[in-house]
This record gives C-alpha cells, structure tokens and sequence, in this order.
C-alpha cells in the first residue's frame, strides 16, 4: 500500500475522459463543446492538468493542439484506467495490447491510401491481435453506426444528424487530374487558373458510390460524365488516352503523380469547388468506448501528420 501513501495529484475520471477528447479532436474548441465545458473552463481544465502531469501535455500548431510525446505515451493508461472504472459496472475491459477486437471502419478506397495508410501501422504495432475490417460508404452509413454494425466513417461532411459525432481532420483542396499535354495545361499556363466554364467542354471522370451522401460542391455548368466507377485507384487509366478530367482531393492526386507509370498532370479546381475537408463521423453509442476512442485518436493524428507533412494543410480564414 506503500503508493497509496505517496501524495499524487486528485484526478477526477472527467478529466481524465478530457484528456481523450482532446488527444481525440486535437481542438481545445471540439473538446470543451463534447466535454459540455465552457471554452473558459476547459482552458483552466488543461492548465490544471498540465501541472498535474508536469507537461505540456498539448502544443499548439496553427489551429491544431498537437499531443506532446509524453500525452501520447500516457494515452493507453489513461484508457486503461476509464476502462478499469467501467469494469466496475461491465465485464469488459480495455487492454491493447492483447485485444482481439474488430473495427469496422466505413470508408473510400482512396481513405486507406491517403488518411489510414500512418494509422494502420500504428493499429498493427500497438494493438497487434485486433483486426480492420474497411467496407464501401453507401446509403446505409448513419443506420451502420448507429446500429453497432460499423464503429466510425471517414467522409468529407461538416453536417451529422444530432446523435452522431463528427472531427475535421484538416482543411485542403481539390485539384485536377489530366493527362500530359491535355488542352487545359495550356490554357492554364496563359490565364494562371482554371474556371468552371474552362472544364466544361471535357468529360469528366466521375465516382459513384451508390447512396453515398453527397459532398460535392455543384458546378455550373456542370460537365458531362465520360466515364462513371467506384474505384478512385482505376482512375489513371481512364486519363491517359482520353481529354477527361478528374477532380480529388490534392492529396490523392499527389499518389498518382508520384508513379512515374502515369504521365499525368495536376492544376488547380476552380475556386468554388476547391475546398476539401475530410472528417471522422461516430455514434453516440460508441463515443466513450476506450478501445474506438484509441483508434480514433490514432486515425485523426496519423492523418494531420501526413497532411501536414506533405503540405497539403491550409488554415481556414478566421
């Protein structure tokens, strides 16, 4: 019992539940509106808690509060420790390491190469025994959550129905994908950007998920489809011998530019359809479950730091 004698800082199990918010939203503004905490009062919440842990524990970057390296060490004991309270009432109890769990994340294909790729080696090294399982966004993504049938989305939507949570990842930018030597390259060249009346003489490849909620900005005039799929990976092929055009996110195009396999190129969207926000949604249900509350900490911080490492981040105007 000698520990217990020690004197220890009196930690209550909401402020241990605000460390996991933020470590979570990564937003001192997200983590006060959940918590149900004024921003005055999650401020003086933090502050106390960093001369609690002798650590800053969250470092300011732009708009992002980055978790320190001692915040991320700390983060499966602080779960460990919500899970142990929880144990007192449930059977269930949260141990990373030796977990044999399934999350079943609802996304796009290009989710894992551009926003999963940094987490999933995270998941694998730190929770070695617990399985992914992606499945295709369809019209069924709110039903899926709600009903315990998918634990999170990732999708680009700043608006949920009142039972959900949702976290913007960053804020970036779309951009479009043609061919080398395409009409537009020139064009842009003499004018230093692309209109939406530019694009519209093209064909455009177009994705479509079926009953996926819609997210793109509308156009007008709109482009006729040339060529319509599911599969952002098979979007090359369709460049390279035709005059389409495509428009992602920059940071997926940034994929293709990097194989030398596809001489394609990338120009900027027109303005109004250029801004890209991609977010991750859950259920109320799951939102205090130790083990989701990792993996989502760990996909909104993998995803930030690859965005930010590849310059694709842009501040939103205050």
């Amino acid at each position: 019992m000698e520990m217990l004698d020690k004197a220890q800082p009196d930690l209550s199990l909401d402020e241990l539940r605000f460390l996991v918010t933020l470590f979570e939203t990564q937003s001192l503004t997200q983590a006060a509106s959940s918590r149900g905490l004024s921003m005055g009062a999650a401020s003086r919440r933090l502050s106390a808690l960093r001369e609690a842990f002798q650590d800053e524990l969250f470092v300011r970057s732009g708009l992002q509060m980055l978790p320190t390296a001692r915040m991320r060490a700390m983060l499966p004991k602080v779960l460990n420790l919500l899970s142990l309270s929880q144990s007192l009432f449930s059977s269930d109890a949260f141990d990373l390491a030796n977990t044999r769990r399934t999350v079943r994340i609802l996304g796009v294909d290009n989710a894992v190469m551009t926003i999963l790729r940094e987490a999933i080696g995270r998941f694998a090294k730190d929770a070695p025994n617990a399985t992914i399982e992606i499945r295709a966004i369809d019209s069924q993504m709110f039903e899926l959550l709600r009903t315990g049938r998918a634990d999170i989305a990732i999708y680009p939507l700043k608006t949920v129905p009142k039972d959900f949570h949702v976290v913007e990842l960053y804020h970036s930018r779309r951009g479009i994908l043609v061919r080398k030597g395409h009409p537009l390259i020139d064009l842009y060249n003499k004018k230093g950007f692309i209109s939406a009346e530019d694009l519209h003489p093209y064909r455009k490849v177009e994705m479509n998920h079926a009953g996926a909620p819609d997210f793109g900005p509308a156009v007008d005039p709109p482009q006729e489809v040339g060529i319509s799929m599911p599969y952002f990976l098979a979007v090359p092929y369709a460049l390279m011998e035709t005059d389409f055009t495509y428009i992602a996110p920059v940071l997926t195009l940034l994929n293709f530019l990097r194989d030398d396999r596809y001489e394609l190129r990338m120009l900027p969207a027109p303005q109004q359809m250029s801004a890209f926000t991609p977010s991750v949604v859950w259920h109320k249900g799951t939102h205090s479950d130790p083990f989701l509350q990792w993996v989502r900490g760990v996909i909104v911080g993998s995803a930030r730091a690859e965005a930010r490492r590849l310059g694709v981040v842009e501040e939103p105007e205050i």
